[in-house]
């Protein structure tokens, strides 16, 4: 006998195949038919994947993965291991600004696939709690919604993790870090966040930081001393792309 969270699911499924059926998807890049992943399998095949990558700031890596670079060994960064799903190149450049900035789903559904398959592939350790970086609530609002939310929450929900979207606030609107230099972004970003006085009693002593890309690693670093002088004993960070620092 089906429980309810059975039968929802078997109508969700259900409903997924009829609507496939009569309302066909076509891939998100070359427009070919396509399936649920929403991209045909050609552009599925060359998505840039990221596979031996240095298990501090997740750059690439010529020898093995999970191994520490030479740049992360003489100056680590502040969280303790990262996972990255693609290179930050095309199209997933154009997957995670359509999903940023245009509001499609579909794009950010595919990033979030590629991020669950890393991250079963390269991580064992799972943390207590996932925390999403924090828009500032006028671009939240201008926007709609925070994409590093979202992923966190798919995430979560995958894994049985739980989510604080609130863990950490950001208390300033700073500038788009795009264009900027690496220290030009530390600058940007420094005393940008906080952590949640209503947690102030129960920090989690893991947290995954979870954000869409990761280019110098300047706001993941700003949001990761936050929340070890919270008193969390680990940080990792999970994002779906990883860009090659400026």
């Amino acid at each position: 006998m089906l429980t309810c969270e059975g039968a929802a699911r078997a109508y969700y499924h259900c409903m997924r195949i009829l609507l496939d059926t009569l309302l066909p998807r076509t891939c998100l890049m070359c427009a070919s038919p396509a399936g649920e992943s929403n991209l045909c399998p050609g552009c599925l095949t060359d998505l840039p994947r990221l596979s031996a990558t240095c298990s501090r700031c997740a750059l690439p890596l010529p020898a093995n993965d999970q191994a520490i670079c030479g740049a992360c060994s003489k100056h680590p960064p502040p969280w303790h291991y990262a996972v990255a799903a693609c290179d930050y190149c095309f199209p997933v450049k154009q997957l995670v600004r359509r999903f940023k900035f245009n509001r499609s789903l579909s794009c950010g559904e595919v990033l979030m696939s590629e991020l669950l398959t890393r991250l079963d592939a390269c991580s064992n350790r799972l943390p207590a709690v996932i925390a999403p970086v924090p828009l500032h609530r006028l671009r939240h609002f201008t926007r709609g919604y925070n994409q590093a939310d979202l992923i966190a929450r798919r995430l979560g929900r995958v894994n049985g993790i739980q989510v604080i979207s609130d863990l950490l606030q950001r208390t300033r609107r700073t500038r788009a870090q795009s264009g900027l230099d690496a220290a030009e972004r530390r600058r940007n970003t420094r005393g940008a966040f906080k952590f949640n006085p209503r947690f102030r009693t129960a920090c989690p002593d893991s947290v995954a930081l979870v954000d869409d890309v990761m280019t110098t690693g300047a706001t993941l670093e700003a949001c990761s001393r936050v929340l070890l002088a919270a008193g969390a004993k680990e940080v990792s960070v999970w994002v779906a792309a990883r860009a090659p620092p400026p």
